[in-house]
């Protein structure tokens, strides 16, 4: 099965042409890349959690909050809340602005991973994320797809300690290499993927409701059935 999803893969992604020459990464885990980019720790490129309220903060400070809960692993915020700041958990504290990117440092495999769009006034997220603030070398629209790339999250969890909650420190993340093309290039990288998988979330969101209904139809059949609402003995050869 794998060598054969594979293979679906491969032939999908043969439609795209490669770069005209490539080279070491010198990262193990990142392999080869094209020979004009470059690879930075993720701490030369970002600024972490930069900003944070206070525990002085007012107790009537209005502010929406976002737990990793709220983000699914498609990267999407699904969930906020509307709390003050003396109603709000311990670790609502970690002030996110535009541009920036929140990784889930808990479960990360669960992939809690999502670009800061338009926040709504006084978003607030957990201190479960560790917040990503680009600078100049990193569009935040390139880093969104970069910090959810496979070989940077398996890192993140290879590395996580803990058994229930496997979790890594910030300052570690922070070391961990990013392929860094020029920046020009990082925005036609987000167009492109922001494109393209457009196109697949809208299958996907198509299968899974197909799925849905087939199991809807699925209990349908047996409640009617075993409850004599149809006759079914002429159906079965």
């Amino acid at each position: 099965m794998n060598d054969a999803i594979k293979g679906e893969r491969g032939g999908a992604l043969r439609r795209f042409k490669p770069y005209p020459a490539y080279k070491d990464s010198g990262v193990e885990w990142l392999g080869q890349i094209p020979a004009h980019w470059e690879v930075k720790r993720l701490k030369y490129l970002a600024r972490l959690n930069p900003e944070a309220l206070g525990e002085d903060a007012d107790p009537a400070l209005e502010m929406i909050y976002v737990d990793i809960g709220g983000v699914d692993n498609l990267g999407r915020i699904v969930e906020r809340e509307a709390l003050t700041f003396g109603a709000a958990p311990s670790r609502a504290r970690r002030i996110v602005r535009e541009g920036d990117v929140i990784v889930s440092t808990v479960r990360t495999y669960l992939r809690a991973i999502a670009a800061i769009r338009e926040p709504d006034p006084g978003t607030i997220v957990s201190t479960g994320f560790a917040v990503v603030r680009p600078d100049d070398e990193l569009t935040p629209d390139y880093a969104a797809y970069a910090l959810r790339a496979p070989y940077f999250v398996e890192r993140v969890v290879a590395n996580s300690k803990g058994v229930s909650f496997p979790a890594i420190n910030e300052s570690e993340m922070a070391t961990y290499e990013l392929a860094r093309p020029p920046p020009p290039e990082q925005h036609a990288i987000a167009a492109f993927l922001d494109q393209e998988t457009a196109g697949i979330d809208a299958l996907v969101t198509k299968v899974c409701e197909a799925i849905a209904r087939l199991k809807d139809l699925r209990t349908a059949l047996v409640s009617i059935a075993v409850t004599g609402t149809i006759d079914v003995r002429e159906e079965v050869a």
